[in-house]
């Protein structure tokens, strides 16, 4: 690459939850031309701060020829895909739609690669449902834990696994695979439990709802990170991590979805008048009781450490929905 010319990036899923903090991750620590991939009716609530950082993209990763013209056009140096679909409690009752984005969606951006004749460092960003509910004898979860999904979204998020391992070992594309376990922070849509539970009481807060906030099972417990320090991880996975490996990015910050609750709930301004009650809808067909993995991979590849707290998660998310309804977004 001539020293004049700037690192080309392409951020697939750039107007999403981890997507968007990505592109602040970059825009702040990097010098780099950064691309976004965005479908035509996708919202840019996430990145309306930084739209004159990034040139946007209209393509589908289900559209092979928009994947082959966009790749075409700008031959990026590096690819974080996060493009996906990315909600569990849907892959039910859409299973194929599934399969379609996260599987022949990334097959179709790897053709494109093949078709241009370049390879360029990608991270893709899976998930560790695909380990499925792992017994507590098998715990903590490794990156050699047998993968056993249990919900349509984990199966697509293993198929996009083994694909990208597919093209790893037989076009030797760089490819690192990741799973990071749950993270949390502002601009997580309402499909997600934390964000749901602060919307309910941002909603209290502002005097429009006097329900008790609906929630699922709470009994499951999880790893928390802030996505803020998982978009430093993936960077860092990206810089230092070996084509063809896996990592798994998590913290020791371990929570039921009981605790999480609570948690937001104390820092309510009005938690004196907050209840909460089950709502079968939201109680999933099938659950992941324990999410607990040993992190030691990829800390010691990377040197990375987790710096913002649990708590601190909480309250940016609290807030987020707070402001979102005090600015009439919703």
């Amino acid at each position: 690459m001539n020293n004049m010319e700037k690192e080309k990036i392409l951020i697939t899923g750039v107007t999403g939850f981890v997507g968007s903090h990505m592109l602040d991750f970059l825009v702040k620590n990097t010098n780099s031309q950064i691309f976004g991939l965005k479908r035509m009716n996708s919202q840019l609530r996430n990145i309306h701060h930084a739209i004159d950082k990034i040139e946007l993209l209209d393509g589908d990763l289900n559209d092979q020829a928009s994947m082959l013209k966009i790749i075409e056009t700008i031959k990026p140096d590096k690819v974080y895909h996060f493009g996906a679909l990315s909600w569990v409690s849907p892959s039910w009752s859409m299973p194929s739609v599934y399969m379609q984005t996260n599987v022949i969606g990334t097959i179709n951006l790897f053709e494109a690669y093949r078709t241009v004749g370049i390879s360029p460092r990608t991270l893709i960003s899976c998930t560790p449902e695909e380990f499925g509910d792992v017994p507590e004898h098998m715990l903590p979860i490794t990156e050699d834990t047998r993968i056993h999904p249990i919900n349509p979204y984990a199966a697509s998020k293993a198929a996009q696994d083994m694909i990208s391992v597919t093209y790893y070992e037989s076009y030797k594309l760089p490819i690192i695979r990741t799973r990071a376990f749950n993270h949390e922070g502002p601009r997580r849509d309402i499909l997600g439990a934390n964000a749901s539970f602060a919307f309910q009481i941002a909603q209290i807060e502002r005097g429009l709802s006097n329900q008790p906030v609906k929630v699922g099972n709470l009994e499951a417990t999880r790893n928390f990170t802030d996505v803020r320090d998982i978009v430093k991880a993936y960077y860092l996975a990206m810089e230092k991590g070996d084509p063809g490996e896996l990592y798994l990015i998590g913290t020791q910050q371990i929570y039921t979805m009981e605790e999480c609750l609570k948690t937001l709930i104390s820092l309510s301004t009005k938690k004196e008048n907050i209840s909460y009650e089950v709502e079968e809808s939201r109680v999933r067909p099938t659950e992941l009781r324990n999410f607990i993995g040993n992190f030691e991979k990829f800390e010691n590849k990377t040197g990375w450490k987790a710096e913002i707290s649990f708590i601190d998660t909480m309250q940016s998310v609290l807030n987020y929905w707070r402001d979102f309804l005090d600015k009439n977004r919703y």
